[in-house]
Protein backbone atom coordinates (compact mmCIF):
# COMPACT_ATOMS: atom_id res chain seq x y z
CA UNK A 1 0.00 0.00 0.00
CA UNK A 2 2.97 2.41 0.93
CA UNK A 3 3.99 1.95 -2.55
CA UNK A 4 0.97 2.25 -4.40
CA UNK A 5 0.32 5.44 -3.35
CA UNK A 6 2.91 7.69 -3.91
CA UNK A 7 2.74 6.06 -7.61
CA UNK A 8 -0.78 6.37 -8.21
CA UNK A 9 -1.50 10.03 -6.99
CA UNK A 10 0.70 11.28 -10.24
CA UNK A 11 -0.45 8.71 -12.35
CA UNK A 12 -4.22 10.15 -11.12
CA UNK A 13 -3.11 13.51 -11.76
CA UNK A 14 -1.37 13.11 -15.31
CA UNK A 15 -4.80 11.37 -16.62
CA UNK A 16 -6.52 14.01 -15.20
CA UNK A 17 -4.50 16.69 -16.82
CA UNK A 18 -4.65 14.74 -20.13
CA UNK A 19 -8.34 14.64 -19.64
CA UNK A 20 -8.49 18.76 -19.25
CA UNK A 21 -6.15 19.21 -22.06
CA UNK A 22 -6.95 16.16 -24.67
CA UNK A 23 -10.72 15.22 -24.24
CA UNK A 24 -11.25 12.11 -25.68
CA UNK A 25 -14.72 12.99 -26.74
CA UNK A 26 -16.37 15.42 -29.40
CA UNK A 27 -15.19 16.09 -33.00
CA UNK A 28 -11.62 17.83 -33.96
CA UNK A 29 -11.16 18.65 -37.40
CA UNK A 30 -7.74 19.27 -38.19
CA UNK A 31 -7.50 18.52 -41.75
CA UNK A 32 -10.21 18.33 -45.07
CA UNK A 33 -11.39 15.05 -45.76
CA UNK A 34 -9.90 14.43 -49.04
CA UNK A 35 -6.08 13.38 -50.38
CA UNK A 36 -6.30 15.58 -53.45
CA UNK A 37 -4.70 18.47 -53.50
CA UNK A 38 -6.99 20.72 -51.96
CA UNK A 39 -6.27 23.03 -49.15
CA UNK A 40 -8.55 25.65 -47.25
CA UNK A 41 -7.44 28.71 -46.29
CA UNK A 42 -8.31 30.43 -42.94
CA UNK A 43 -8.29 33.66 -41.07
CA UNK A 44 -8.58 34.45 -38.01
CA UNK A 45 -9.40 37.40 -35.80
CA UNK A 46 -11.55 39.82 -37.79
CA UNK A 47 -13.19 41.45 -39.24
CA UNK A 48 -9.93 44.25 -39.19
CA UNK A 49 -10.02 46.75 -42.20
CA UNK A 50 -8.69 47.97 -44.06
CA UNK A 51 -6.65 44.89 -43.85
CA UNK A 52 -9.35 42.88 -44.18
CA UNK A 53 -10.84 44.54 -47.48
CA UNK A 54 -6.78 44.05 -48.80
CA UNK A 55 -7.03 40.85 -48.19
CA UNK A 56 -10.67 40.15 -49.90
CA UNK A 57 -8.49 42.22 -53.00
CA UNK A 58 -6.19 39.70 -52.69
CA UNK A 59 -8.52 36.70 -53.20
CA UNK A 60 -10.66 37.76 -55.46
CA UNK A 61 -7.55 38.88 -57.69
CA UNK A 62 -6.50 34.85 -57.28
CA UNK A 63 -10.20 33.16 -57.75
CA UNK A 64 -9.64 32.16 -54.48
CA UNK A 65 -12.26 31.76 -51.28
CA UNK A 66 -11.43 31.42 -48.09
CA UNK A 67 -12.96 30.63 -44.54
CA UNK A 68 -13.38 33.49 -41.77
CA UNK A 69 -13.69 33.06 -38.38
CA UNK A 70 -14.86 36.12 -36.94
CA UNK A 71 -14.56 37.56 -33.25
CA UNK A 72 -18.07 38.71 -32.04
CA UNK A 73 -16.99 42.04 -30.48
CA UNK A 74 -15.23 42.70 -34.05
CA UNK A 75 -18.83 41.92 -36.35
CA UNK A 76 -20.50 44.60 -34.01
CA UNK A 77 -17.78 47.50 -35.00
CA UNK A 78 -17.62 46.49 -38.79
CA UNK A 79 -20.53 44.82 -40.38
CA UNK A 80 -19.88 46.64 -43.76
CA UNK A 81 -16.71 44.41 -43.94
CA UNK A 82 -18.86 41.19 -42.69
CA UNK A 83 -21.05 42.22 -45.85
CA UNK A 84 -18.52 41.72 -48.19
CA UNK A 85 -16.74 38.56 -47.00
CA UNK A 86 -20.12 37.10 -48.11
CA UNK A 87 -20.68 38.82 -50.74
CA UNK A 88 -17.52 37.68 -52.42
CA UNK A 89 -18.77 34.06 -51.35
CA UNK A 90 -16.20 33.40 -48.42
CA UNK A 91 -17.63 31.35 -45.35
CA UNK A 92 -17.91 32.56 -42.48
CA UNK A 93 -17.12 31.01 -38.93
CA UNK A 94 -17.36 31.85 -35.15
CA UNK A 95 -14.35 32.51 -33.24
CA UNK A 96 -16.26 33.63 -30.07
CA UNK A 97 -17.23 37.19 -28.89
CA UNK A 98 -14.38 38.90 -27.36
CA UNK A 99 -11.62 35.92 -27.79
CA UNK A 100 -10.92 34.93 -24.27
CA UNK A 101 -8.97 31.73 -23.98
CA UNK A 102 -12.51 29.80 -23.96
CA UNK A 103 -9.97 26.51 -22.98
CA UNK A 104 -9.47 27.59 -19.02
CA UNK A 105 -12.89 29.30 -18.51
CA UNK A 106 -16.28 27.68 -17.21
CA UNK A 107 -18.46 25.61 -19.63
CA UNK A 108 -21.37 28.09 -19.19
CA UNK A 109 -19.08 31.09 -20.04
CA UNK A 110 -17.86 28.91 -22.95
CA UNK A 111 -21.42 28.60 -24.28
CA UNK A 112 -22.90 32.67 -24.25
CA UNK A 113 -19.42 33.64 -26.21
CA UNK A 114 -20.32 30.75 -28.48
CA UNK A 115 -24.16 31.48 -28.69
CA UNK A 116 -23.88 35.40 -28.79
CA UNK A 117 -21.60 35.38 -31.86
CA UNK A 118 -23.57 32.63 -33.67
CA UNK A 119 -26.84 35.16 -32.92
CA UNK A 120 -24.61 38.35 -34.71
CA UNK A 121 -24.31 35.78 -37.81
CA UNK A 122 -27.27 34.38 -38.30
CA UNK A 123 -28.15 38.50 -38.96
CA UNK A 124 -26.48 38.29 -41.95
CA UNK A 125 -28.33 35.64 -43.06
CA UNK A 126 -26.03 32.72 -42.60
CA UNK A 127 -27.38 29.63 -43.75
CA UNK A 128 -26.16 25.95 -42.91
CA UNK A 129 -23.96 24.86 -40.00
CA UNK A 130 -21.60 28.30 -38.31
CA UNK A 131 -18.60 26.48 -37.68
CA UNK A 132 -16.48 27.35 -34.54
CA UNK A 133 -12.73 27.50 -34.09
CA UNK A 134 -11.47 28.02 -30.45
CA UNK A 135 -9.08 31.61 -29.72
CA UNK A 136 -5.47 29.82 -30.12
CA UNK A 137 -7.18 26.55 -30.99
CA UNK A 138 -7.41 25.79 -26.89
CA UNK A 139 -10.29 22.86 -26.96
CA UNK A 140 -10.02 21.77 -23.81
CA UNK A 141 -11.96 20.38 -21.44
CA UNK A 142 -14.72 23.37 -21.43
CA UNK A 143 -14.72 23.60 -24.75
CA UNK A 144 -15.11 20.33 -25.77
CA UNK A 145 -18.07 19.46 -23.46
CA UNK A 146 -19.63 22.43 -24.41
CA UNK A 147 -19.59 21.37 -28.44
CA UNK A 148 -19.97 17.97 -27.77
CA UNK A 149 -23.50 18.75 -25.77
CA UNK A 150 -24.24 20.52 -29.23
CA UNK A 151 -23.35 18.01 -31.41
CA UNK A 152 -20.68 20.70 -32.96
CA UNK A 153 -17.50 20.17 -33.98
CA UNK A 154 -14.56 22.03 -33.40
CA UNK A 155 -12.06 23.31 -36.43
CA UNK A 156 -8.95 22.84 -35.82
CA UNK A 157 -6.01 23.18 -38.41
CA UNK A 158 -2.40 21.49 -39.42
CA UNK A 159 -0.24 24.07 -40.49
CA UNK A 160 0.62 26.95 -38.28
CA UNK A 161 1.55 30.19 -40.41
CA UNK A 162 2.65 31.62 -37.00
CA UNK A 163 2.39 35.13 -38.56
CA UNK A 164 0.87 36.66 -35.02
CA UNK A 165 4.53 36.29 -34.24
CA UNK A 166 5.61 37.99 -37.62
CA UNK A 167 4.10 39.80 -40.38
CA UNK A 168 7.83 38.87 -42.07
CA UNK A 169 5.88 38.04 -45.37
CA UNK A 170 8.78 35.55 -46.78
CA UNK A 171 8.79 33.93 -42.77
CA UNK A 172 5.05 33.37 -43.00
CA UNK A 173 5.15 31.63 -46.57
CA UNK A 174 8.40 29.69 -45.76
CA UNK A 175 6.26 28.10 -42.94
CA UNK A 176 3.15 27.49 -44.74
CA UNK A 177 4.61 25.74 -47.63
CA UNK A 178 6.81 23.69 -45.50
CA UNK A 179 3.41 21.83 -43.77
CA UNK A 180 1.30 21.87 -46.45
CA UNK A 181 0.07 18.59 -47.76
CA UNK A 182 -3.05 17.91 -49.93
CA UNK A 183 -5.99 18.26 -47.10
CA UNK A 184 -4.33 20.85 -45.33
CA UNK A 185 -5.93 23.45 -43.16
CA UNK A 186 -3.78 26.92 -42.79
CA UNK A 187 -4.52 29.37 -40.57
CA UNK A 188 -3.55 32.65 -40.41
CA UNK A 189 -4.65 36.00 -39.46
CA UNK A 190 -6.44 39.34 -40.49
CA UNK A 191 -6.62 40.42 -37.08
CA UNK A 192 -5.84 40.13 -33.85
CA UNK A 193 -7.27 39.52 -30.31
CA UNK A 194 -7.22 43.10 -29.07
CA UNK A 195 -6.66 44.75 -32.09
CA UNK A 196 -3.72 46.50 -30.95
CA UNK A 197 -0.93 47.17 -33.79
CA UNK A 198 -3.10 44.90 -35.95
CA UNK A 199 -1.21 45.80 -39.26
CA UNK A 200 -1.17 42.28 -41.20
CA UNK A 201 0.18 43.46 -44.35
CA UNK A 202 2.53 40.90 -44.08
CA UNK A 203 0.02 38.44 -44.18
CA UNK A 204 -1.55 39.65 -47.24
CA UNK A 205 1.38 39.61 -48.77
CA UNK A 206 2.22 36.34 -47.81
CA UNK A 207 -1.35 35.32 -48.85
CA UNK A 208 -0.29 36.42 -52.72
CA UNK A 209 2.62 34.31 -52.40
CA UNK A 210 1.19 30.98 -50.99
CA UNK A 211 -1.41 31.19 -53.67
CA UNK A 212 0.93 31.45 -55.89
CA UNK A 213 2.96 28.70 -55.33
CA UNK A 214 0.50 26.60 -54.51
CA UNK A 215 -1.54 26.25 -57.37
CA UNK A 216 1.81 26.36 -59.58
CA UNK A 217 2.07 23.36 -57.46
CA UNK A 218 -1.25 22.23 -58.81
CA UNK A 219 -3.50 22.79 -55.68
CA UNK A 220 -6.74 24.17 -55.38
CA UNK A 221 -8.86 26.22 -52.67
CA UNK A 222 -11.63 25.11 -50.88
CA UNK A 223 -13.94 27.00 -48.35
CA UNK A 224 -14.12 24.35 -45.24
CA UNK A 225 -18.03 23.92 -46.25
CA UNK A 226 -16.87 22.67 -49.98
CA UNK A 227 -15.29 19.35 -48.85
CA UNK A 228 -17.31 17.17 -46.58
Amino acid sequence: MNVIIPVAVPFAAVMLLWLYFRPPFGKNIVRLNTDQRVVALTYDDGPNPPYTDQLLDILAKHDVKATFFLVGNRIEKHPETVNRIIAEGHQIGNHSYSHSLLGFLPPAYVQREIERTDNLLQRFHITGEIEFRAPVLTRFLPVAWVLAKGNRAHISCNVWSWDWTTQNPDRITEKVLKKTKPGSIIVLHDGKAENKDANRSGTIEATHKIITVLKQDGYQFARLSDVG
